[in-house]
């Protein structure tokens, strides 16, 4: 790595709060996941529809007491397997997270992640070359209150 691009790394720890900037300031924590191809946001009352021959997306974030219900072009479909070693088709979206301070457009995901303890899994294919993970650290980003 030359010292250019040694100025440009930005290190991020293995887990960190996101910004979901299409949704008004919904912060959540997520795990950072270099073994994951793609990131998943944890979702719930998922439902596909059709509106003027688009594919579309319902469904619902939830931030401790509280949810959003959003809707959102589906822009494909992923088969993942899933932590459990079972196959799932689930619906792909374009979204914004800030990460630190820098905001990231990126398809993610949709799964339900009751059962995980992070609502978010960032993948690599979100993350750019620039990002340094230390997996000893966590919230180099920046805590929230």
């Amino acid at each position: 790595m030359n010292r250019k691009s040694r100025k440009n790394v930005i290190d991020i720890g293995w887990r960190e709060w996101i910004e979901l900037v299409d949704f008004d300031n919904f912060y959540l924590k997520a795990k950072i996941d270099t073994g994951a191809s793609i990131s998943a946001l944890h979702a719930t009352h998922i439902k596909e529809f059709n509106r003027n021959k688009n594919k579309y997306v319902e469904f619902r974030l939830h931030q401790s007491e509280s949810y959003k219900k959003i809707k959102k072009p589906i822009v494909g479909y992923k088969i993942i397997k899933n932590s459990f070693g079972k196959l799932q088709s689930r619906p792909l979206i374009d979204i914004s997270i800030k990460l630190g301070d820098n905001i990231i457009k990126t398809i993610i995901t949709l799964a339900k992640r009751s059962s995980m303890t992070y609502p978010v899994l960032i993948g690599r294919s979100t993350l750019a070359k620039n990002y340094r993970i230390n997996p000893k650290k966590s919230f180099l980003t920046g805590k929230l209150n």
